[in-house]
């Protein structure tokens, strides 16, 4: 994780310990400078995070300097320490860019938590940036960006565990973005320079999965015209991405053992090993221990894949961040439909934040794209939402009034059809999403158009 650098104009070091020795504490990388010109070799050397001015100046001398700062590096916060307060002073200071003005002798503990205020403010402010700039150059959803605890911890481990070469298992629920987080770990490791390919385990059988990752050799079957690489041979140095691992069929899983511990491997009809050199990453859905206790998984297989895990938090896990994902979609939705939406209404984020987003991110750009379809004016407001999110139950069934209470057929009935919205109808992701079998989700929606 990169540091957090502050750098700490003051003209007292006595007075100014307590202070530092508190940021430090914080995990801060502090400088510290008593003069100006040693501020400006500072600020020539590197963009720094916060600047806290602690002199003794005039007015005019603080401004100059504060616009100084901000001129060389507008996201830097500036939090101006004053021997000589005013309410005009207060004034010109946060126009010009202050994050906060305060006046002497100041409290350590207060300029602490000005810090963190202001830090939480200047990462806002970048990760908007950064939204915005690939609204611009039209790139794909950053699942990765977010200012949660969860997230930064996410992106630590998957910046320690890129460049190891290992095997990761990838967790998360469907549109968390596993397969975003592979291509990350790709992007960052030594094959970079290589291909990266996924392959859904749980869309193909048995016998086309294993010629989509073995290939085949001619004529090893009807229609077997000639010879075919499968992906572990075609990547060549690259990585494999083998998506909803935990769908794999056993016979295939006892065949993917054994090219993770030979490092070969055996077309379909061939008799020869083929040596591969492909880094394999996994992602599931599925609560693979789970699996391996009720025999579906082989534990074997499963440690080999277990090198090092990787968590994907839900999007319900990470409501704080949903604000910035909204300002993401709102930005690349008004532009792709050529629409002037300026914002969303203080009671469309209420909702959205105590949505539970079963889809995750994923549901979440659907509900915001339909919105801005519906939406002609400048505000995105509560009536553009879909039904589900309209409802009393969206707020997770906060309200408990007699006229909203609904019985549990029709709240189950209700629920069911959400999912499936979500999942664009695919009955075997929404008995996944609702935690049961096919069989039973076809029982239930049988029941349910029988009785409507």
């Amino acid at each position: 994780m990169q540091s957090i650098h502050i750098l700490f104009l003051s003209a007292k070091a006595t007075t100014d310990r307590e202070l530092e020795s508190l940021l430090e504490q914080d995990g801060y990388a502090v400088t510290t400078t008593r003069d100006f010109e040693s501020l400006e070799r500072h600020l020539d050397g590197r963009d720094f995070d916060l600047v806290i001015l602690c002199l003794p100046l005039a007015p005019d001398q603080e401004l100059n300097l504060l616009e100084k700062i901000k001129s060389h590096s507008p996201l830097t916060e500036v939090i101006l320490i004053t021997s000589t307060p005013n309410v005009e002073g207060a004034v010109a200071s946060m126009k010009k860019g202050a994050f906060h003005y305060m006046a002497q002798p100041y409290k350590p503990n207060e300029v602490r938590l000005l810090t963190s205020n202001a830090l939480e403010k200047r990462l806002l402010r970048l990760e908007v940036q950064e939204l915005r700039s690939m609204v611009r150059n039209k790139e794909s959803l950053p699942n990765l960006i977010g200012k949660n605890p969860r997230m930064q911890n996410l992106k630590r481990e998957i910046a320690r565990v890129a460049p190891l070469d290992c095997n990761v298992l990838i967790l998360g629920e469907t549109g968390t973005g596993k397969e975003l987080v592979a291509k990350t770990i790709h992007n960052m490791s030594m094959r970079a320079d290589q291909k990266f390919l996924a392959v859904n385990c749980g869309a193909l059988n048995e016998e086309l999965l294993g010629n989509e990752l073995f290939g085949h050799e001619k004529e090893a079957f009807t229609g077997a015209q000639r010879v075919k690489k499968g992906v572990f041979e075609a990547l060549a140095g690259g990585t494999l991405l083998l998506d909803e691992i935990g769908d794999m069929p056993l016979a295939m899983q006892v065949q993917l053992l054994r090219v993770l511990q030979e490092k070969s491997i055996m077309r379909i009809g061939g008799t020869r090993e083929i040596p591969v050199d492909t880094r394999v990453l996994a992602a599931t859905n599925r609560p693979l221990q789970e699996d391996v206790q009720a025999g579906g998984f082989r534990q074997d297989l499963y440690y080999r894949l277990n090198v090092f895990t990787l968590r994907i938090p839900p999007l319900r896990e990470r409501a704080d961040d949903i604000p910035l994902f909204c300002r993401y979609f709102l930005e690349k939705y008004t532009l792709e439909f050529n629409k002037t939406i300026e914002r969303f209404s203080d009671e469309v984020v209420e909702i959205l934040q105590h949505y539970q987003f079963p889809g995750n991110v994923r549901e979440l750009e659907n509900i915001i794209e339909r919105a801005i379809v519906l939406c002609d004016g400048p505000v995105l407001e509560r009536r553009h939402l879909p039904r589900r999110l309209r409802s009393p139950r969206a707020l997770q069934y906060e309200t408990k009034t007699r006229d909203h209470l609904l019985p549990l057929a029709e709240l189950e009935r209700q629920y069911i059809e959400d999912v499936l919205s979500i999942v664009g109808g695919n009955k075997k992701k929404a008995a996944e999403v609702l935690g049961i079998d096919r069989t039973t989700l076809w029982r239930k929606l049988k029941n349910q158009n029988e009785t409507s």
